[in-house]
Formats: structure tokens, C-alpha cells, sequence
């Protein structure tokens, strides 16, 4: 057998895959989609800030770029963590990566060993999943509920491996407003995580790629602000705030972490192009604004499809309102179960994200789907949720796909 590696080994069918040998009966609507909304992007914005980076003498957007990524948009992102969070820190505590994917990966291939173990949060983002598995760690899961991580499940989870001998080297949480579920981290939690981290001795891998997307009101203070740093990584994007293809994501952490990153990092820069696009796009004031008329996208979206979804299909699902992010996090009811709603889903036109992607392999737990609602076109809701509606009947009557 050929080598493989470690990444392809450890892959699985989840959250971007469609059920193999199924045939949909109409063009599919997506409710599995986890990017902003496409009428939404600043292109023009956008156009304007490559035009300007064009313009400048010189050539140094189109040549290779060393280092943590362009000072500008680290100390932006400095400057606005300041302002938000209340800390006092610099450019050096940020490292630009190619997205918040990217970050993870980086992060993991530092500090993780085959073997290593990485708690995680259960159900988590399968991208994350994959990195771990990549680097063969041994990821164990801890239960949530509708304050995010259960402490005192970790705080077991924690005792019972060190008296096996077993040091957990990360702890991963997406603190705000958690892909799929929705839920976000409560203050006494964030500040309990912190606690039982430093006594096991313990990093806190902190996701923040929604954190900026909240409709009601802001998430708790992070959890690195609430450390000043120690013992905490964060991970951030403007993928899911701006757009996935920029590719623009960072590191955060103090700097004397950020360094040995810096030091397992062997490329020949990031994109400068598209980095130097998007400094321009920072410095000249346009994400506020933006990032304002997202939320208020996203919330209005948000409404329709709960809507929707609450007139056509509550007889089989139940759900909470996401506070912010992209996602219902919908629990099956009347016995169905996922993969034949899924496959049957799939058949009736409409696409949506089995549970168990989400889940280590042979999880018991609830049955449950993800639906995301940024993406996809506000005039489809009605027709997505109904095809929804024709999959459970289908599903409760023995007819299946």
C-alpha cells in the first residue's frame, strides 16, 4: 500500500459531503452552507483597496513576505482588541496566518506529539477534528449544554487522565457562539476553564472565527483577555465577518508563545497581495461598517428562517434561537434518526449537516442536524423548510431514502 498521510488516514465523511447513491429529485437549496452572505460582500470596498495597493511604488504586494504578516493589520487588530477587550497590548502579540484553519494547523503542529492529548469540546467544528487527527493526537470530548463546556465533566475528565499518567496539552473551545451549536461560553465558565487549565497545566485553544458575529448582544469578555494572556492561544478569521476566500486569519497570543509558532513555520509568506488588500480595507475604516451591516443581514435571516422553520417543521425538530453565529442546532424528535432524515433530505432537494459530523466516531448522542442560514438566499427559506417538512414525512411514514 502506497504511504498516505496521516491527514487522508484520519478523514471522514461530515459537514461538506452529500450522502453517496442519492439523486436529488430537484435542484438543491443549501441549509449547509457556513459562508456570509454572497449579495453581502464588500466588493467594492474591496476593488478600492487592491486599486490603492496597486498604486503604491513599488513592488512589495507581489513579492514573497517573511515574518508575522504586515505590521499595519497586526496593529489594527491590536488597536481594536484594546478597545474591545480593555487590554494593553501590541502587534507582537498577533501572527497573520492563511485563515483561522490555518492558525489551528500551525498551533497543533507546535506543541502536539502523536499521542498527546487534546480535549475538545463534543459536538465540535470537524475542520478542527481533522487537525488534531492529522497530527494522530488523542482527542477526548467533554459534554456541553446551553452555557458551552461542562466544567465539572472536564474537571473529571482532567483528574481521571492525570491519574493515568496523561498530561493534556490543549484544552479547544469556540467560545462564542460555537459552530454547530450556537451556544456561547458563560463568564464563570470561561473563568472556571482558566482555573482548572493552569492546574493542569493545560493551554486553552480558544476559536474565536464568530465571535464578532453577535445579533442580541456582545459575548462574555475572551478568555484571553480575562488571563492577560497566559496560558491561552487564540485563533481568529475574517473569513465568516468579511469573506472566506481572503484567506486572512491570526494568531494571538503572547508573544513569547507567538515565537515558538513563528519558529515551527517554514513558507514563503502568506498571500502579500491579499493581505496588503485588506490593510487598506482596515485602515481606511471600512469593517465597522460593514461588520454592522452584517449583523444586522444575519439577524433579519436569522428571524425569517426561525420563521419558517417554526411554521413547517416544529412537529419534528426543536431548537434554540443562536444568539449570534451561523446555525440552528436542531434536535430530531418522534424517534427519527439522522442519517435517514439526511439522505432523505438530500433527496427532496434540500441539503443540510448530519449531527455526526460533528462527533468523535461511535458518539451516542442526541440525533441532531445543523442548519445554516447566511448563506443561503432569503427567498428560498419557505421552499427549503417545506422540502425539510417532506423529508420527515417521508422519514415517519417508512419511506426513506
Amino acid at each position: 500500500m502506497a504511504n498516505v498521510a496521516a491527514q487522508a488516514l484520519f478523514g471522514t465523511a461530515g459537514e461538506w459531503d452529500l450522502p453517496r447513491g442519492i439523486t436529488p429529485k430537484r435542484e438543491l437549496l443549501y441549509l449547509a452552507v457556513g459562508i456570509p452572505d454572497s449579495a453581502s460582500l464588500p466588493k467594492a470596498e474591496l476593488a478600492a483597496a487592491a486599486a490603492r495597493v496597486l498604486a503604491k511604488p513599488g513592488d512589495v504586494a507581489l513579492r514573497y513576505g517573511f515574518g508575522a504578516g504586515p505590521t499595519g493589520i497586526r496593529e489594527w487588530l491590536a488597536a481594536r482588541r484594546n478597545s474591545i477587550e480593555g487590554c494593553t497590548i501590541d502587534a507582537d502579540w498577533f501572527q497573520l496566518t492563511n485563515g483561522s484553519s490555518g492558525a489551528i494547523d500551525l498551533i497543533v503542529r507546535s506543541l502536539i506529539e502523536p499521542g498527546d492529548v487534546i480535549v475538545a469540546e463534543q459536538p465540535t467544528y470537524m475542520g478542527s477534528l481533522h487537525n488534531f487527527r492529522g497530527v494522530r493526537a488523542d482527542v477526548r470530548f467533554v459534554p456541553m449544554d446551553r452555557d458551552g463546556m461542562d466544567m465539572d465533566a472536564l474537571s473529571g475528565l482532567l483528574s481521571e487522565l492525570a491519574a493515568a499518567g496523561k498530561r493534556v496539552k490543549l484544552i479547544y473551545t469556540i467560545s462564542a457562539y460555537h459552530n454547530p451549536t450556537g451556544v456561547t461560553l458563560s463568564l464563570a465558565r470561561r473563568q472556571r476553564l482558566l482555573e482548572l487549565a493552569s492546574e493542569h497545566d493545560a493551554l486553552v485553544l480558544d476559536d474565536e472565527a464568530y465571535r464578532d458575529l453577535w445579533y442580541d448582544a456582545p459575548p462574555p469578555r475572551a478568555i484571553s483577555a480575562l488571563s492577560d494572556g497566559y496560558g491561552v492561544v487564540t485563533t481568529g478569521t475574517l473569513s465568516k465577518s468579511v469573506a472566506t476566500g481572503l484567506r486572512v486569519g491570526w494568531i494571538h497570543a503572547r508573544p513569547e508563545l507567538l515565537a515558538l509558532f513563528s519558529r515551527m513555520r517554514f513558507a514563503m509568506g502568506a498571500n502579500q497581495f491579499g493581505l496588503r488588500t485588506v490593510g487598506e480595507f482596515l485602515e481606511a475604516g471600512c469593517f465597522e461598517p460593514h461588520l454592522a451591516r452584517m449583523r444586522d443581514t444575519y439577524r433579519h435571516k436569522r428571524d425569517l428562517l426561525h420563521g419558517e422553520l417554526q411554521r413547517q417543521v416544529s412537529d419534528y425538530f426543536e431548537w434554540d434561537l443562536p444568539a449570534g453565529g451561523f446555525y440552528f442546532w436542531a434536535k430530531l424528535k418522534q424517534g427519527m434518526q439522522v442519517q435517514p432524515l439526511w439522505r432523505t433530505a438530500v433527496e427532496e432537494g434540500i441539503a443540510i449537516n448530519p449531527g455526526s459530523g460533528f462527533m468523535p466516531a461511535g458518539a451516542t448522542a442526541e440525533p441532531r442536524i445543523r442548519i445554516a442560514f447566511a448563506w443561503t438566499p432569503e427567498h428560498q427559506f419557505a421552499a427549503a423548510a417545506e422540502r425539510l417538512r417532506l423529508a420527515c414525512e417521508r422519514v415517519l411514514a417508512g419511506d426513506a431514502a
